[in-house]
């Protein structure tokens, strides 16, 4: 899903008056809003991954679904299991750092 430099660069924009007319802001300002999720299952399995352990061996999801979602990633509400500690779990998106490479790559042409 969406190209996170290009998303990013959106959102810039969407904050700008002085550069674009009212019509494309309202349509850039959707992308503060309105970024598609990535599958849970894909979210803590990153996790697992990056972090070489069970999730729920290390957390405990409050919510299900994500809070938030952006263009890099998606954020969950979980708790630490040594601490009982809420927390704010901010996984990126899967190939983020590629898809991110590439975008920036595609916008110097």
């Amino acid at each position: 899903g969406g190209a996170p430099a290009i998303i990013k660069a959106g959102q810039a924009l969407a904050s700008r008056p002085d550069l674009l007319p009212s019509e494309y802001l309202e349509e850039l300002q959707k992308l503060q809003d309105d970024v598609p999720r990535f599958s849970n299952k894909l979210a803590l399995a990153t996790v697992e991954e990056e972090l070489g352990v069970q999730f729920d061996d290390v957390f405990e999801l409050v919510e299900e679904e994500p809070i938030a979602a952006a263009s890099i990633g998606q954020v969950y509400k979980a708790r630490l299991r040594a601490n009982d500690d809420l927390v704010a779990l901010k996984i990126q998106r899967p190939r983020c750092e590629e898809i991110v490479a590439l975008d920036l790559y595609i916008l110097r042409w």
